[in-house]
């Protein structure tokens, strides 16, 4: 039996703020998706006046970046943006993921740049993380994104809050660097951006409000200030591809992780009782995958970003006598060197990233144009 109680799951997360949940689903609610709304006049009223504070910091904001220098831009190397207007979920970091390897297949020489969203790096100077280096490098320290983008792409990558000097640590550290990919990139105004790509999910623009009275970052306005308006599901497809067995990254291991094909593993999986984590933005995704393969499971989401993910599920795991964790690949960046009982007995669902064949030609001959 696949549980989906409501609220989710006891965790001192969830039950912490149910508050978030149901503004989630008032922002959502007119796209039909997500449940019914029941907030009531006053608290809306709430809401809209802080959307008009919202508003005016935007502006102040606007004010001081006219005020000050310009938008900073690097001859020879093409800055790429990629994000969304809403808040957490709708598939930017994957897209920047295909970006690299698309554009790394190329021949072109890709560096990553990453704010470090609460790590320790987002209130530091710019650090800029080798590939050879990750195994040293600890996820808290420059995020779960990053570290995970870093991993995937095999790439070096900049964290830190002021992406220019990021790209200018990156430069140092990179000779010959031709592509800079900002993951989450479009709401910052000190790096000049020369592809601006939009990312879109199923759930649009919500009720079209800036936070909180909407899930909007900043106003819609006109999509003609972006180079590329994709839609998930539509111009890019995220599948599960594999499992992955996460025991060697616990133990600090970066290669070798033991795959398993999805067929062959459902049919093992359907015989045992499983324990479902999702520490991430829109955690009923990942479960709605795996009902769709077919499994039972308990499902256990938790907070994006959580730091202590790996402890938690190693104390509802040992409650509970489960034989198998399955988790995000987000989630087991959280693995990394803790060498927990559960992460032997722990699975990560890696899925395959990709353009429409049309549209990933179309983008090379615009990245390569521009």
């Amino acid at each position: 039996m696949i549980m989906f109680p409501q609220p989710y799951p006891q965790t001192h997360e969830r039950r912490k703020n149910p508050f978030s949940i149901r503004l989630q689903a008032f922002w959502f609610e007119s796209v039909g998706a997500g449940p019914r709304s029941e907030f009531g006049l006053g608290i809306r009223l709430g809401l809209l006046l802080l959307e008009g504070l919202h508003h005016v910091g935007r502006w102040v904001y606007w004010l001081k970046t006219k005020l000050s220098s310009p938008p900073q831009r690097v001859p020879g190397v093409h800055v790429i943006a990629v994000g969304n207007l809403i808040l957490g979920g709708a598939g930017k970091t994957p897209c920047s993921l295909a970006i690299a390897e698309m554009l790394g297949k190329q021949g072109l020489k890709c560096g990553l740049i990453s704010r470090g969203y609460r790590s320790a790096a987002e209130h530091g100077p710019a650090r800029v993380i080798l590939p050879e280096a990750l195994t040293d490098t600890l996820p808290e320290e420059i995020g779960d994104e990053a570290w995970l983008l870093a991993w995937r792409a095999g790439l070096p990558i900049a964290v830190g809050k002021q992406r220019a000097e990021g790209l200018e640590s990156l430069l140092r550290e990179v000779p010959g660097l031709q592509v800079a990919i900002l993951d989450d990139g479009l709401q910052q105004r000190w790096l000049a951006a020369d592809t601006r790509v939009l990312i879109i999910d199923e759930r649009g623009f919500g009720n079209g409000h800036l936070l909180p009275y909407g899930p909007l970052r900043e106003p819609v306005g006109d999509l003609i200030r972006f180079d590329w308006v994709l839609h998930r599901e539509q111009e890019i497809l995220i599948r599960p591809d594999h499992w992955i067995d996460i025991s060697p990254l616990s133990r600090g291991q970066l290669q070798g992780l033991q795959a398993h094909d999805l067929i062959s593993a459902a049919t093992q999986l359907k015989t045992q009782r499983l324990l479902a984590v999702a520490g991430v933005a829109r955690p009923e995704r990942f479960f709605e995958e795996l009902s769709a393969m077919g499994l039972a499971f308990d499902a256990l989401p938790l907070a994006d970003h959580d730091p202590g993910l790996a402890e938690r599920v190693q104390e509802r795991w040992r409650a509970g006598s489960y034989h198998r964790v399955l988790m995000t690949e987000k989630d087991a960046v959280k693995f990394f060197r803790k060498d927990l009982e559960v992460s032997r007995h722990a699975w990560a669902l890696r899925q395959s990233i990709r353009f429409l064949p049309n549209l990933e030609t179309n983008m090379i001959h615009g990245f390569k144009a521009s």
